[in-house]
């Protein structure tokens, strides 16, 4: 009787484990906070000067216009032109793993335009997500070269959508603080 316990409740662990490993791979990257940004979109307006010169549209439309960008660039990539250096920028930024504020200009392709439409959020949101869950099949040697940071290798270029993403969620945060 012991025994088939055990069998029983081992089988129930194991099942439970592959379930939970099953999920875990299920989960779209940067998914939690692709819904936070969604949910800044009827703040789209809002503008704090003291944080920063632009409204919440243009980091909602920056941000997810870059993570298309890195997608597109990394996957149009051909990883046998993978060249790589040692970049003091890049080792920092992904030492404290987080982008300091004022310090760089968007680049002209991540740049927003004049107007942003909330259909054109949605839609290169919606683009994003799609983007995010073909980014793992790529090449592991498919780079993106980032114009401050050098060529970022498929996995380091994940990295860097991720500290950009939280940056420009933490400013939409900073800009909406005094309305809460």
């Amino acid at each position: 009787m012991k025994i088939l316990t055990i069998t029983f409740f081992l089988t129930i662990g194991i099942i439970w484990a592959m379930a939970e490993k099953s999920n875990q791979k299920e989960k779209i990257f940067l998914e939690s906070e692709l819904a936070e940004l969604e949910t800044y979109f009827e703040y789209r307006d809002s503008l704090n000067t003291k944080v920063s010169k632009v409204d919440i549209t243009w980091h909602l439309d920056h941000s997810i216009r870059t993570i298309n960008e890195i997608c597109k660039a990394t996957k149009n990539s051909d990883p046998k032109n993978f060249k790589g250096s040692i970049h003091l920028g890049r080792s920092f930024l992904l030492l404290i793993n987080k982008i300091p504020r004022g310090r760089a200009q968007a680049p002209q392709i991540v740049t927003p335009p004049e107007t942003i439409h909330t259909d054109s959020l949605h839609i290169q949101l919606k683009k994003a997500r799609l983007n995010l869950i073909v980014y793992d099949s790529l090449l592991k040697k498919a780079f993106f070269k980032h114009p401050y940071l050098g060529n970022l290798k498929k996995k380091t270029a994940k990295r860097f959508i991720k500290i950009h993403t939280e940056h420009h969620l933490k400013i939409i945060r900073d800009i909406l603080k005094d309305r809460y």
